[in-house]
């Protein structure tokens, strides 16, 4: 029974693959990576409030109950038995949503385009200028190396790492 829960999960988690290709998602790793983002931050957070939970009922209590040190070591491992119970039960439709508001995204950033590509034509009469300067910009791109393609796609990773990481920091 559960080898078959198993199985039916990771078939439906596979299954999410196909919607993003159905949505015209590229990159089906970005919505999996984002969700598993979502997950770890969300079994960070509810295990804090399971350590605060526990702090505030232990000082409120006038004495130390004999099993409150025996909470606290279970205590310690809830990120793990949160993040455990997320991913196992509700993974799968975390990955469709960020599937979901990835599709949206994108076809609000080509309807941007368009719209900004018919406003200059209107104005200058040059025909679709961003939409040309997009397809030279990965038409460069994509005639480089393939080691040339990949230092430029870990430079521009390290960049926003970096930056966010900055942001963090201060």
């Amino acid at each position: 029974m559960i080898k078959e829960y198993f199985t039916n999960y990771f078939q439906k988690i596979k299954d999410t693959k196909k919607v993003a290709r159905d949505k015209n998602i590229g990159v089906w790793l970005i919505p999996v990576f984002d969700s598993l983002l979502i997950t770890m931050y969300l079994s960070w957070e509810l295990s804090m409030g399971v350590w605060f939970m526990l702090d505030s009922w232990q000082s409120g209590q006038p004495y130390v109950p004999w099993y409150m040190g025996t909470l606290w070591e279970v205590s310690s491992f809830s990120f793990t038995i949160f993040m455990s119970i997320i991913t196992f039960t509700i993974l799968d439709k975390i990955i469709l949503f960020f599937i979901y508001l990835h599709a949206y995204a994108n076809k609000l950033v080509l309807r941007g385009i368009s719209k900004l590509d018919m406003y200059l034509w209107r104005k200058t009469g040059r025909d679709t200028v961003i939409t040309n300067a997009i397809w030279k910009l990965q038409s460069k791109f994509m005639s480089r190396s393939k080691k040339q393609r990949k230092l430029m796609t870990m430079a521009f990773v390290g960049v926003i790492i970096s930056y966010y990481g900055w942001l963090i920091v201060t």
